[in-house]
Parts: structure tokens; C-alpha cells; sequence
């Protein structure tokens, strides 16, 4: 009777266990957190807060350390450059002080942000009302992605957090990043006319990696963007919020929604 008692009490402990785990993970599962928007205003990169500049000559990096109150070490650090030498003609990060931080918040220049789960997609740029091409059929061979026409200039956002795996030119998709996720997925942001971030980096959902361009085989200045699990190409669609107000240019073939 003592050995059945024993029995029947591991029993229980066990469906305990069980039944806290399975809590656990539905926490888990639809935990949200807080994502802060990059904007042209502020922009972050290894974790530091500032902004990317076109910089052309020595004097203009010089004067926009003095402007954001940083040392040129710090700079010289973050963009993994040797001598300033090295940074003229690039796109350089150039971080904030926190006096910088603070006045652009009281200008109403900070980020937004929003409330979203934790393995949830988020749009790559903002306000997207229209898209030229989606997931399907085009000209006879399969559209991997969503194309979103912007205008030139516009920032390009990491749709979730992960490791870029490639950032260069491939081909017809002109200057590309790709990102790694967790679970086998990875994204795709082609077209680009600006690359910020390298093979390596870590990047955080949010974050600006890119600049909207038509590089490669473009009809005009647009992000072609994809979501492929395993190689295998999905439909962003099936994978973003809504968008009530999307506009779609051409006949979508399917959705899961």
C-alpha cells in the first residue's frame, strides 16, 4: 500500500510538472515586448544610439563628432575602422551622447514604438499602402517576396531579430541583405541603395539596416522583401499584421489568413 501511495504521489507531481511547463510555454508563446522604430532621427547599431551620415571629406566627420558631442575613438570603434582615413567616402554610424538623446526626445524626434509578440514579423518599412507585386505567380516563374515601391532614401527596418548572414550585391537582387532567425527562417531585403550592416552583425527587430534603392533588375525605387523557411520561399503576407488599408496591384493567388 506504501509502494501504491508512492506510486500515486509521483503520478501527481509529474502531471504538476507537466501542467506548469505547459503554462510556461503559452507565456512564452504569446509574450509581447516593446520594439523601438529606427527613424531618420535616431538609428542604432551594435547597440549604441546615434545615426548613419554620407560622410565625404575629414572635416565633415570632424564636425559631426564635435555636433553629437562623441570621440572620434568611439566612432572609429563602432564602425570597425582603423583611422578616420578609412571612413571618408562611407556611410559611417556616428553614436549620440546622451545630452544628444535627450534633446532630440524633447523635440519629439525619438522612436515610436510598438507592442507586438515575440516571434512575430514585424513591417520592414513604414506605412506601406501599396505593393506592386506579391507572393506568387509573375511572368511565368514563382515571386519569392513582396515588392513595396517607397521612395528612394527610405529606411529599411530588420523585420526580427537575428544575425545578417549576407550584405552585398547579388545579382538581379542589386544590393541584398539577409538575416538569420531563429527557427530556420531567414529574410530577404533586396534592391538596396545602401547597405548599413555587415555579415556578422546581430541586429534587433526595429533596427535600420538599409536604405530603399533599385539596384539590380528594378523598374523603379522599391523593396523587394521575402520570408523563406528552410530555403523554401512563404508568403509574407502570412506572416505580417494586417494591413487594412493595403493595396495590392496584383491578383494574390493565395492566403492563409
Amino acid at each position: 500500500m506504501r509502494e501504491r501511495g508512492i506510486i500515486v504521489t509521483n503520478c501527481k507531481s509529474r502531471i504538476l510538472l507537466l501542467l506548469v511547463l505547459i503554462a510556461v510555454f503559452s507565456i512564452s508563446l504569446f509574450a509581447s515586448e516593446i520594439i523601438y522604430l529606427d527613424n531618420e532621427h535616431i538609428q542604432e547599431y551594435l547597440g549604441m544610439q546615434g545615426r548613419w551620415y554620407q560622410v565625404s571629406t575629414k572635416n565633415q566627420l570632424d564636425a559631426l563628432t564635435a555636433k553629437h558631442e562623441v570621440e572620434l575613438a568611439d566612432v572609429l570603434r563602432v564602425n570597425s575602422a582603423a583611422q578616420a582615413r578609412n571612413l571618408i567616402g562611407a556611410y559611417v554610424f556616428i553614436p549620440y551622447s546622451q545630452k544628444c538623446l535627450k534633446e532630440l526626445e524633447e523635440k519629439g524626434m525619438g522612436r515610436k514604438t510598438i507592442e507586438c509578440r515575440d516571434d512575430q514579423f514585424i513591417w520592414p518599412l513604414s506605412d506601406v499602402s501599396v505593393l506592386t507585386s506579391v507572393f506568387g505567380l509573375r511572368w511565368g516563374e514563382i515571386h519569392p517576396g513582396l515588392d513595396m515601391p517607397v521612395p528612394r532614401g527610405t529606411i529599411v527596418r530588420a523585420a526580427k531579430d537575428g544575425r545578417v548572414i549576407a550584405s552585398g550585391y547579388a545579382g538581379g537582387y542589386g544590393k541584398e541583405i539577409v538575416i538569420e532567425h531563429r527557427n530556420n527562417f531567414i529574410t530577404r531585403y533586396a534592391h538596396n541603395s545602401v547597405n548599413f550592416v555587415k555579415v556578422g552583425d546581430l541586429v534587433r527587430k526595429g533596427q535600420a539596416i538599409a536604405l530603399v534603392g533599385t539596384t539590380g533588375r528594378s523598374t523603379g525605387p522599391h523593396l523587394h522583401f521575402e520570408i523563406r523557411l528552410n530555403e523554401i520561399p512563404l508568403d509574407p503576407l502570412d506572416f505580417l499584421p494586417e494591413n487594412p488599408s493595403l493595396q495590392v496591384n496584383e491578383h494574390r493567388l493565395k492566403n492563409w489568413r
